[in-house]
């Protein structure tokens, strides 16, 4: 047996269950915090703490670090998302030493046109979880913005990396990259991407392992600077076009969520390489 594999059966998850919905798991890399925030028990993830690098990840100014599925209709003036999601209708968390399982599904109360399906994946002993949700349109609904995959974090980053045109990973401060992603947006459907300090020696992507959308307006991955220097990334499905959407739409992802260390002469090293293992695991 090799010594992945040891370390693996020797790892164990930590669970507590603050609430119905809610819960905190640490899994020996990380602890990850879905309990509740401002009296909503939503299960959505809110911080993260990677140990190795002593840092917690967190977007303070709006309580939650994940926000999408994130919908806005048109002639709304401003979008929701799971983390508002209250109540949620049905839940289960199946649970063991060495995985956590927590699902979710119903409609958010802004948006009862669309049914959510999503899931958290936690495992021991590897430094990812696995998010996957499902959006499946039942009454017609003219959406403004429709957005998925979206991290928002407080100043902890300064680079942001993305694929290239021919596939070489591109690793720019964040300064830099306004003027190149304007005139090459990164695209809707890339298979990964990450924000790093090589300075402190920590990051934090996303391996994308599915994403389907029966529907898109003016599509891309986009990389945001927000309030108090924070910075966010986020999938644009209905990117601020109204568009018509009708029973049968149905928008799917399932991303990989990765913590990693890096420095200043191995940018994406460590995140690269889980990104192989995570697309060649089986289960």
């Amino acid at each position: 047996m090799s010594f992945a594999k040891l370390a693996l059966i020797a790892a164990q998850l930590r669970i507590e269950q603050t609430s119905p919905v809610g819960f905190r798991v640490d899994n020996g890399i990380f602890a990850a915090d879905h309990s509740i925030r401002n009296g909503i028990d939503s299960g959505t993830l809110h911080k993260l703490t990677f140990k190795a690098a002593g840092v917690s990840f967190e977007r303070t100014p709006t309580n939650w670090m994940h926000w999408a599925p994130s919908m806005q209709r048109t002639g709304a003036r401003a979008y929701t998302s799971i983390s508002t999601w209250n109540p949620v209708q049905e839940y289960e968390h199946q649970k063991s030493d060495q995985r956590l399982i927590a699902t979710r599904e119903g409609r958010h109360a802004l948006y009862p046109e669309v049914r959510l399906w999503t899931r958290y994946e936690y495992e021991a002993g590897v430094p990812y979880f696995v998010f996957h949700a499902i959006l499946t349109v039942e009454k017609p609904i003219d959406m403004y913005w429709l957005r998925g995959q979206e991290m928002t974090m407080d100043r902890f980053f300064t680079h942001a990396a993305w694929p290239g045109a021919d596939g070489r990973p591109v690793v720019m401060d964040f300064e830099s990259r306004k003027p190149v992603l304007e005139k090459r947006p990164v695209p809707v459907d890339a298979p990964w991407i990450a924000f790093l300090n090589p300075e402190k020696g920590y990051g934090y992507g996303a391996v994308v392992l599915d994403y389907k959308a029966t529907k898109t307006a003016n599509p891309m991955m986009s990389i945001n600077d927000g309030a108090e220097n924070g910075k966010y990334w986020d999938r644009r499905i209905i990117n601020q076009v109204s568009t018509m959407l009708v029973p049968g739409d149905r928008f799917e992802e399932r991303t990989a969520y990765v913590v990693f260390r890096c420095s200043a002469s191995k940018l994406l090293d460590e995140f690269l390489d889980w990104e192989k293992r995570i697309r060649g695991r089986k289960d």
